[in-house]
């Protein structure tokens, strides 16, 4: 599984947790609040995961969706949407080949911003 989907994942499961540690009547006034902006946080990262997956085609996109977020395997995804299971495999490595792209570029991008930080004109 691509790095990044993984952390789309655990990222739902924090969602999931924080939206239900919302609920508990015990929280104080300051861990409800601490506990929205963590949420709100967790909910804008959800977002630019979401800009991604929906830069892929249709086909693209529901294997995605179906593979990783609904746990189904790419011969029940054929089944699914009716394409056969080599279709559906080679698209699914095509779209691995991309995200990997994708990944590489994202930490060499990261590694960048470190070793050379963004600084405002005012502030050099």
């Amino acid at each position: 599984m691509s790095l990044w989907l993984g952390d789309y994942l655990k990222l739902r499961n924090e969602i999931h947790y924080l939206e239900f540690k919302l609920t508990d009547n015990q929280l104080s006034s300051e861990e409800y609040e601490e506990t929205k902006i963590q949420l709100n946080d967790r909910l804008q990262r959800e977002g630019e995961f979401k800009i991604i997956l929906n830069n892929f085609e249709d086909v693209e996109n529901r294997i995605l969706k179906l593979k990783y977020i609904e746990g189904m395997t790419l011969d029940k995804i054929a089944m699914e949407i009716g394409y056969s299971p080599n279709y559906i495999r080679n698209q699914h490595a095509k779209i691995m080949v991309v995200l990997s792209k994708f990944e590489k570029f994202y930490m060499e991008l990261e590694l960048f911003k470190k070793n050379f930080p963004y600084k405002k004109r005012n502030e050099v």
